[in-house]
């Protein structure tokens, strides 16, 4: 079968800000192709089972040479796999796209070019600069700071005359000569420039200042590439209307799931959200034991009472088998999904009897046969951020949190002291003590009510 490359931006870094094609694409691809500008939770929306190849780079430093990049897509790509070359912003856009698809069109590979979102108009958004305003920019100029392989460099005679916006890509390491040749070919010292580092994304930061001042101010703040420098007057409305919602500049850790509740109630409070993975379940092949030949089933989580009641059929049961014996669960989201599902969990503090438990990994509850109804992959993540950066993580259930235990290696364990644990009920603060978290906060097993609690918590300390 013929294999096929995508060309697929992936927008500023905001997982939102990736286009709905975009995610159809990640879920499909066979191959995925990333560097260290993309966002984490971008490979966390990806098809699991996708073979990750980092092709990362540094500034002045190429961990992975273009032209072995090209060979590799079109390798991958004969062998018959769907590649997937992920690239931050849009691929035509200083991404280097162009090159690649000329390079795949002489091989004769099929490819698609999905665009993104440019950080060029985005980014200055999410830091409150239109890009135009009729009142003091009536165009934008995005001029890559990378010195060509041949030696040319920009035309500062002209660049300096150009009137609007000025939007630098790829500029950080050139900062101090940008600012010198745009004084030096006759723009005013005081003209407004930004800095914006990682637009859009958990980790934003910026400063703002002028031609004279803000080499000063980025070295003081510590920020590096990557980066957006944007230098005119519509800097000067950064102040005004920047966004200002209740959790703006927090940031957490959420698991990724299918609905995204708790990544989508965090943003529209203008929090900023990146996912942890969770481990990989796999249904195992197991014949259901007959229901009746017990006093009481057991379910650890939503998931397992899901696969009992689908696979129910095939061991000639359903749903009625559960008649006449006690209903256990572990906490009270659980119980609720049962309870919308035409089932009450019964309130029972010491069970005797015959019990029948169905979860994953180990039983919750003592003196039960247990069922495990999953095999379990150790989830891992790519480009896994740096825990100091987070003010907490939100669990949803005990799994998740052994989950996101599992994911940290020796210097993030280090790390946890300083992050607080918001919890979804009181079984899943029990769980979450084991780590030595700075604090486990209780919150209410719904999504709104932990947003509540959030709120009350890093708005209050």
């Amino acid at each position: 079968m013929a294999g096929k490359v995508t060309l697929l931006g992936a927008g500023p870094g905001n997982p939102e800000l990736l286009t709905v094609l975009g995610q159809r694409r990640l879920k499909e691809a066979e191959v995925i192709f990333f560097d260290r500008l993309v966002n984490p939770s971008l490979l966390a929306l990806a098809n699991p089972m996708a073979e990750m190849v980092d092709v990362g780079k540094l500034p002045r430093f190429h961990r992975v040479k273009q032209a072995k990049i090209n060979e590799l897509l079109i390798e991958y790509a004969q062998a018959g796999k769907h590649v997937v070359r992920l690239k931050a912003g849009d691929p035509y856009v200083f991404g280097r796209g162009g090159e690649e698809a000329q390079v795949l069109t002489a091989a004769g590979v099929d490819f698609e070019v999905i665009p993104g979102i440019t950080s060029a108009i985005a980014g200055l958004a999410a830091a409150g600069i239109p890009v135009t305003h009729r009142d003091y920019a009536s165009s934008f100029h995005v001029i890559t700071a990378h010195h060509q392989a041949d030696g040319k460099t920009i035309d500062w005679p002209n660049v300096a005359k150009m009137e609007g916006t000025l939007v630098f890509l790829m500029g950080m390491a050139n900062l101090d000569e940008i600012c010198r040749h745009l004084v030096e070919h006759g723009k005013p010292a005081t003209t407004p420039v930004a800095v914006i580092q990682w637009a859009t994304q958990w980790r934003q930061k910026q400063v703002i200042g002028d031609l004279a001042t803000i080499q000063a101010k980025v070295a003081a703040a510590q920020l590096t590439a990557p980066a957006l420098i944007v230098i005119g007057d519509v800097v000067r409305l950064s102040a005004d209307l920047a966004p200002h919602l209740p959790l703006q500049g927090h940031h957490f850790l959420v698991p990724i799931s299918k609905t995204k509740r708790l990544f989508h109630a965090l943003q529209d409070e203008g929090a900023t959200a990146d996912f942890y993975p969770r481990a990989r379940q796999v249904e195992r092949e197991i014949a259901l034991p007959k229901l009746q030949d017990y006093d009481g089933v057991a379910f650890d989580s939503i998931a397992a009472f899901r696969t009992v009641a689908r696979r129910l059929p095939q061991s000639g049961q359903d749903l009625r088998s559960l008649a006449g014996r006690q209903i256990l669960v572990p906490n009270a989201m659980i119980a609720a999904h049962l309870r919308a599902s035409g089932l009450v969990a019964d309130d029972v503090t010491q069970f005797t009897g015959r019990l029948l438990e169905f979860g994953t990994g180990e039983a919750l509850f003592k003196d039960s046969t247990f069922i495990d109804l999953y095999a379990t992959t150790k989830a891992s993540l790519h480009l896994m951020p740096s825990l100091t950066e987070f003010d907490g993580v939100v669990f949803p259930s005990q799994a998740s949190v052994m989950d996101f235990l599992a994911t940290l290696d020796d210097e993030q364990q280090a790390i946890l002291p300083l992050l607080t644990a918001y919890a979804m009920g009181d079984t899943v603060a029990q769980a979450a003590q084991v780590a030595p978290f700075k604090q486990v906060v209780t919150c209410p097993t719904k999504t709104a009510g932990v947003i509540t609690t959030i709120k009350e918590d890093v708005l209050h300390e």
